[in-house]
């Protein structure tokens, strides 16, 4: 019996050090600034985002009081000829590589799911929408994971991997 009870015991201790613990709001509440953003493309393809290139930049922020708000820009966008007067086609250039929305957040530990609801965004698709994104925390790293809504109807998923600024 006592070497039935010690097995038992190892094989409970040992299943409660693999076991990831649930996250908590608490440890996602703050700023984390944008590392890096990979696509995998419907053909299996991994490769920087094409939207926000091999140096994108961006925050994350969460709040106790459950607001939340993100900016993503490519960071190689050139500067406007004239700032004051930027042309058409360089606003559109902007405008495409980058985005930004603000709302409130939810988390679902269980999942490692946080819900994104934008009140205000970029683009007015986001606006009222649900954005649930699967995430994982790694030390002081954030990585999300995007599958919807994506720009480009060719990329199967995004990760996002986050840092959390100093």
């Amino acid at each position: 019996m006592k070497v039935f009870l010690s097995i038992l015991l190892l094989a409970i201790c040992a299943l409660a050090q693999t076991a990831t613990p649930v996250p908590t709001v608490a440890q996602l509440l703050g700023t984390w600034r944008l590392v890096s953003i990979e696509d995998t493309m419907k053909d299996g393809k991994v490769q920087p985002s094409t939207q926000f290139g091999p140096h994108p930049q961006g925050f994350i922020m969460y709040e106790p009081d459950g607001h939340m708000c993100a900016t993503i820009a490519n960071g190689d966008r050139p500067a406007w000829k004239d700032p004051a007067n930027a042309t058409d086609a360089e606003k559109i250039a902007y405008y495409d590589t980058f985005i930004a929305y603000c709302g409130t957040f939810k988390l679902d530990g269980e999942r490692s799911t946080v819900t994104h609801y934008p009140s205000v965004a970029w683009t007015p698709s986001y606006v009222g929408s649900t954005q649930p994104r699967p995430f994982r925390l790694e030390g002081n790293r954030l990585i999300i994971t995007a599958s919807r809504s994506l720009s480009n109807p060719d990329i199967q998923k995004r990760v996002l991997v986050w840092e959390r600024a100093q």
